[in-house]
């Protein structure tokens, strides 16, 4: 098991008695309604190879960022649905440079805080050189205005911790003050929606392959 996850058991409720069919009507064995949080995908692998079963099924929710695995899902074919009280949840957080950049765009800076920015996180920009980037945001004058920024440039970043980096555009933009002198500068993410959604998608994927347990993409908000 993950040693460096976070997991815990959370009951969901108190224990639930369920009667045996014998003679005497005796109470059977108490079984456990739990859900239990996670924060990695291996310890979800992990765990759902550890309990699951033919009726165990797992769903990823895009808008919740959250990996839903029920181990008692749903029974054979023609059959009712399964209890649906063992369940786990893969809890997916943005990683702290995916926050950091989000948080930068669409916004406008001065010159010398937004060039300063870039050389700090310049580890993320993976295209042109970062040194190169600064260097021209620092060197940038109203004469030559801000359009000898590069058009654009690639981060490589990743969207949820612990996961891998993915490739991120991103659009530079700026303004000039004529009666200032002020250049602002500032950049914009690009298909931000559809670069998480596939993430989740793609970490779905690797749950299913390494289970062997089909991955639904959608809610189970209903269970």
């Amino acid at each position: 098991m993950d040693q460096a996850t976070n997991l815990f058991t959370t009951p969901r409720s108190r224990f639930h008695l369920r009667a045996v069919p014998t003679l005497t009507c005796a109470i059977g064995p108490a079984f456990i309604d739990q859900l239990v949080n996670l924060d990695q995908s291996q310890s979800l692998i992990d765990y759902v190879n550890a309990f699951k079963t033919v009726d165990t099924m797992i769903f990823a929710d895009t808008d919740e960022l959250e990996v839903h695995a029920v181990i008692d899902y749903h029974k054979a074919a023609g059959a009712s649905r399964g209890l649906a009280e063992h369940h786990a949840v893969l809890s997916l957080a943005y990683s702290p440079e995916w926050d950091l950049w989000n948080a930068v765009s669409g916004r406008m800076h001065e010159q010398r805080s937004f060039a300063r920015m870039l050389d700090i996180n310049s580890d993320d920009i993976a295209r042109p050189e970062a040194a190169s980037v600064a260097k021209t945001v620092m060197d940038l004058e109203p004469a030559t205005t801000w359009t000898a920024l590069p058009l654009s440039f690639g981060l490589s970043i990743p969207v949820f911790t612990g996961e891998p980096k993915v490739d991120v555009k991103a659009i530079a933009s700026g303004s000039h003050d004529c009666n200032t002198g002020k250049i602002s500068l500032g950049l914009e993410l690009v298909r931000t929606r559809i670069i998480v959604e596939t993430e989740i998608a793609r970490i779905a994927r690797s749950i299913a392959t390494a289970t062997s347990v089909p991955v639904m993409m959608g809610s189970i908000s209903d269970i």
